[in-house]
């Protein structure tokens, strides 16, 4: 037993001796380092890409928080110029022409005062709001100038309500009735009127306007020079992220490259035979490489044969117009150039439907999609040859048809029979068109602007007769 530990220390001796004697490092160390140094370097490049992005979406919601503040504040003005201008236009007009009582406008006042804008809301939404002291104390005040303005309007709508009767209605509900002063009481009509009226346009009332106005100003202010302020240090923190995160990216980028190096032949020589035959736009036919790099082969060859199929496909869906069938301007180009229209007979007609915007407006889009659809079905079924091959649509609503070897009277014929089917569907559309009995190449060009000259002629007239219908012109 002695012998074969002594035998077995020797043995590992001699081993550690090989392996001294050898040098280098193993590829199991250089691999486990390898391994190391790139887990903790992407550790720390996840830890500052979170740390950025969180600094960034804080940034964000302090620019949104700045922003809602702002306008939260801004709406407690407007709430009070709203209210203050409702009450003046009360008091200065109590009555209608008609010698009713004026409540429009009262009832914006009575709304405004139960509304999210009214000061109260506004400053009891500012205590749970992340602002300073100094932000809450101009709101405050605001606030507290805001409920001085609503009770000179109250007292003068009481003092208007005394000569004017303001009928009970649940709209006006929300204003408080007040009781008048002895001193008040005693007023004659024309004397509280004439208070109420100064009691709004006074200077001390024009002052609370402008006080108010003041401390909102000095609210958004302060709030946007300490929102800058926050915004400036966090700018500040996420740039020092950001350049340590590119010293780490730099750092891994360097490793890595070392790394790639040992499989140039495996994967970059392959990738450069691949990139041969995809520039060619063909299949690629040398498939080496490791196994992925197969997998990788025959999936591009699938896609490729896919992608062809796809082409063919699309080309067709390009030439055709998606909510009519009909063929569009593309698919109307391409058969220009492949008909021989010279010494034939050639009619161009120009289509458009009339009154598209306003069933859009009125009755939605959907309904403009049928008009369009049943316009497509009326031109199909009066000018359509087999499959409805000429007639197409150029645009959102206006469409095309060819005629080729047929004389005038028939395109007139055929307009006439278009027209009662489109008077049965109770839908109007302009037509214009252009007639040649000898045509050339060049004739196209020529004939749809002749019919598009007489296209908008009809539209005019026929836009011009709707207008003198609705203004009540025979």
């Amino acid at each position: 037993m002695t012998d074969n530990l002594m035998g077995r220390i020797v043995e590992v001796k001699e081993k550690k001796s090989t392996k001294h004697r050898v040098g280098g490092i193993s590829a199991n160390l250089f691999a486990f380092s390898f391994v190391v140094i790139v887990t903790i370097a992407h550790m720390v490049i996840i830890f500052l890409i979170i740390n950025v992005n969180w600094s960034s979406n804080e940034l964000l919601k302090l620019m949104e928080r700045s922003g809602a503040y702002q306008i939260d504040a801004t709406s407690m003005q407007a709430s009070n110029t709203v209210m203050s201008e409702t009450c003046s236009n009360y008091i200065q007009r109590p009555i209608d022409n008609g010698g009713s009582p004026n409540i429009s406008g009262l009832k914006k006042y009575a709304k405004e005062l139960n509304s999210e804008s009214r000061a109260a809301a506004v400053a009891e939404r500012f205590k749970q709001y992340e602002v300073s002291d100094e932000v809450r104390s101009y709101i405050e005040n605001a606030a507290e100038l805001s409920e001085q303005m609503k009770d000179i309007q109250m007292h003068a709508i009481a003092l208007m309500a005394s000569v004017y009767t303001i009928p009970s209605i649940p709209e006006l509900s929300e204003i408080e009735s007040r009781q008048l002063t002895q001193e008040e009481k005693a007023m004659s009509l024309e004397e509280r009127v004439a208070y109420a009226r100064q009691l709004v346009l006074e200077r001390d009332y024009v002052q609370l306007r402008y006080y108010i106005a003041e401390n909102i100003d000095n609210c958004n202010k302060t709030l946007q020079s300490e929102f800058s302020q926050a915004s400036a240090e966090i700018k500040q923190h996420v740039a020092k992220m950001r350049i340590i995160l590119w010293i780490a990216i730099i750092a891994v980028i360097l490793v890595l490259s070392c790394a790639f190096i040992m499989f140039y032949s495996l994967i970059v020589k392959p990738l450069n035979d691949y990139s041969k035959d995809i520039s060619a736009n063909q299949r690629i036919k040398k498939n080496s490489g490791v196994l992925e790099m197969r997998q990788l082969v025959t999936a591009f060859n699938g896609l490729w044969s896919n992608r062809n199929e796809l082409e063919s496909i699309l080309r067709a869906a390009a030439e055709n117009d998606v909510l009519t069938g009909l063929p569009n301007r593309y698919c109307m180009q391409r058969d220009l150039l492949r008909i021989d229209v010279n010494g034939n007979t050639m009619a161009v007609l120009l289509f458009d439907v009339d009154f598209l915007k306003r069933v859009n407006d009125t009755e939605g889009h959907l309904a403009g999609d049928n008009l369009i659809c049943a316009t497509a079905d009326c031109i199909k079924e009066c000018f359509g040859t087999e499959n409805a091959g000429n007639c197409y649509r150029i645009g959102g609503d206006e469409f095309v048809v060819l005629m080729f070897g047929c004389d005038e009277a028939e395109v007139k014929t055929r307009i006439d029979r278009f027209k009662m089917i489109l008077k049965d569907k109770n839908i109007t559309v302009s037509v214009g068109y252009a007639y040649t009995d000898n045509a050339d190449n060049d004739s196209f060009a020529e004939m749809m602007e002749e019919a598009d000259r007489s296209m908008y002629e009809k539209k005019r007239h026929i836009h011009d007769i709707y207008g003198a219908v609705k203004n009540g012109v025979s």
